[in-house]
């Protein structure tokens, strides 16, 4: 009872070092920076102009932390950059409104959707249109890339991926839609052992399983539950050679509903002294880059002590 209680404590504190951290890197724009590099240890990273991407993932991950008074001001500075960076037609790209160098995307338009549902926000009709006009099959799965699906010879037409349709469902649920096709899709991906080959973008499947984890359990998606033996095997199987990859497995055990507190202990002694945890290559962004954020893992971080408070 008293190290539970030492634990409780201990996260409460760290969770508030690492939220003051997320408040100090946030631009003036409310943004959570994003980062790019060539090299798989990031060493040569850059910070995009604009990149919403880390924002959505923030937001959420802060939601369970809202007792913290400075968690609020954060999520409400993010939410206000979301806004702002929103298309016109009701999606979101990968670079923000202003950028042109590839088409808007489903998985920013969801995760942003996602990120407003979470802040007391409807969905407008354009969400639902971005759906509807990108469905392979009616209730999914969904194409990635938008406003190019019907031009032939395209390279990013009708384009289906396995992290994309983890947080389309995760938004759809939390709007409260179902969507069969996209359960069944990843189902398949789990039943098949398909994690690692599923996704274009993720680099590992560590992302993947984090987004699928936390889809079941904060969408909630409860049509995923017969895939959870299965994710839990992977989950627990996951490599962990750095923060960011430990970050994703401690947040996917405690969403599956496994024991997580020997990960929080780990979780914990990855924490910088100023808060944070370290930036890994956490997806595959525009090749041949590797994109990731010190603010990336450290939501993740805060997603898993988040739930480790209130499991």
């Amino acid at each position: 009872m008293g190290s539970r209680y030492n634990l409780q404590s201990t996260i409460y504190n760290r969770a508030e070092r690492a939220i003051a951290w997320l408040r100090s890197d946030q631009r003036p724009s409310g943004e959570l920076p994003t980062f790019t590099a060539r090299r798989p240890d990031m060493s040569d990273a850059r910070p995009y102009a604009c990149c919403v991407y880390t924002t959505t993932f923030v937001i959420h991950a802060l939601a369970r932390l809202s007792h913290i008074p400075e968690a609020v001001a954060v999520r409400e500075a993010a939410g206000g950059f979301l806004r702002t960076e929103a298309n016109g037609d009701g999606s979101w790209s990968y670079e923000g409104r202003a950028t042109h160098r590839v088409p808007p995307d489903l998985d920013d338009t969801a995760c942003a959707t996602a990120a407003l549902i979470g802040l007391g926000e409807r969905p407008g009709l354009g969400f639902y249109q971005q759906l509807w006009e990108n469905e392979s099959a009616p209730g999914g799965p969904y194409f990635t890339w938008l406003g190019v699906n019907g031009i032939v010879g395209h390279l990013l037409a009708r384009q289906v991926d396995a992290l994309v349709q983890a947080n389309v469902l995760l938004c759809a649920s939390m709007a409260g839609l179902e969507l069969p096709g996209v359960v069944s899709y990843l189902l398949d991906v789990v039943a098949r052992d398909d994690l690692a080959m599923a996704s274009d973008y993720c680099i590992t499947s560590h992302l993947l399983v984090y987004a699928i984890a936390r889809a079941y359990a904060d969408g909630p998606a409860p049509a995923l539950a017969p895939a959870l033996p299965a994710l839990r095997v992977a989950a627990t199987a996951l490599p962990t050679g750095s923060a960011f990859e430990l970050a994703c497995q401690a947040a996917a055990l405690i969403s599956l509903g496994a024991p997580g507190d020997a990960r929080l202990g780990d979780l914990l002694d990855a924490q910088l002294p100023n808060g944070s945890w370290p930036m890994a290559a956490a997806y595959s962004g525009y090749p041949p880059h590797l994109d990731g954020a010190p603010a990336l893992t450290t939501a993740i971080a805060l997603d898993a002590l988040g739930r480790g408070t209130l499991c």
